[in-house]
């Protein structure tokens, strides 16, 4: 879980992480990836600032949001949900091609082969993507508080490498964990 502890004295700040734990036959969170969001969600309500979630449109992802959103804005506030987030994604560059790759491959095997300099006609490359995620956070950040972006693994490790802030090894099965991604402040 990506630790908020440095951020009381913060603002501008956009955190991107990966949904939480996710049942194994289905898309919904587990009991476990509920409670953790919960625990997050007290975490980044103790600091006290104005929070904003916006979530890809993917079923674990809504359901991470709206369980963070309703602890620190209460039940019956707002989540945006973005594409650019998830489904496809903003690193995705044409949505047939990825496909087929995700008929073959993990999401992780994709994206170390993207890193060698591979399958530049599915997903865009490290320069396109920090382009677009930095226009991204710039027109949907809060200039004061966090904005909290939630969305699925492929998404944070590509943004996280194409903007220099983390580098998903892929070893030993490594990669992204719930709940996990980088904080980015602007």
């Amino acid at each position: 879980m990506i630790s908020l502890s440095n951020l009381q004295d913060s603002d501008n700040i956009c955190i991107f992480i990966r949904h939480g734990e996710k049942n194994i036959d289905s898309y919904d969170l587990s009991i476990v990836g509920k409670n953790k969001c919960l625990e997050f969600a007290e975490t980044l309500y103790l600091l006290g600032k104005q929070v904003n979630i916006l979530s890809s449109p993917e079923q674990r992802c809504i359901e991470t949001a709206t369980i963070i959103n309703n602890r620190i804005n209460g039940e019956g506030s707002d989540i945006s949900i973005s594409n650019a987030l998830g489904k496809p994604g903003i690193q995705i560059k044409n949505e047939a091609e990825y496909a087929k790759l995700t008929d073959t491959m993990r999401c992780r095997d994709i994206f170390s082969e993207w890193k060698k300099g591979y399958y530049y006609e599915a997903i865009h490359r490290p320069e396109s993507i920090r382009k677009k995620i930095v226009a991204f956070f710039e027109k949907t950040a809060l200039t004061k508080g966090i904005t909290l972006y939630i969305s699925q693994s492929g998404t944070v490790a590509c943004t996280g490498f194409s903007l220099n802030l983390t580098d998903y090894s892929n070893v030993n099965d490594e990669w992204v964990n719930y709940l996990d991604g980088y904080i980015l402040r602007l």
